[in-house]
């Protein structure tokens, strides 16, 4: 059972995952430290599951905890561009 929860949404999201955390994979890495947007936080488990979204669009999952929130400036998604 998993459930859904928005009131990050928009949130500037960098995250930053321990080095070799067994959770993550080499997707992960890769964007790590990369600045992107909270899309939602999903709860699966117990366990509140970032959904971060980057400039490029990707969309990837990221344990809530290991995601640096600046909640300063604009709230927004790559869904709220002009061109999305």
């Amino acid at each position: 059972m998993h459930r859904h929860r928005t009131p990050l949404r928009g949130i500037k999201a960098t995250p930053r995952p321990k080095p070799n955390d067994p959770n993550y994979t080499d997707v992960n890495y890769a964007y790590a430290g990369r600045p992107g947007r909270i899309h939602e936080v999903v709860e699966i488990g117990g366990r509140q599951l970032a959904k971060v979204g980057f400039d490029d669009r990707k969309i990837v999952y990221y344990l809530l905890e290991d995601v640096e929130l600046d909640d300063r400036g604009d709230r927004r998604t790559f869904h709220d561009a002009a061109d999305a």
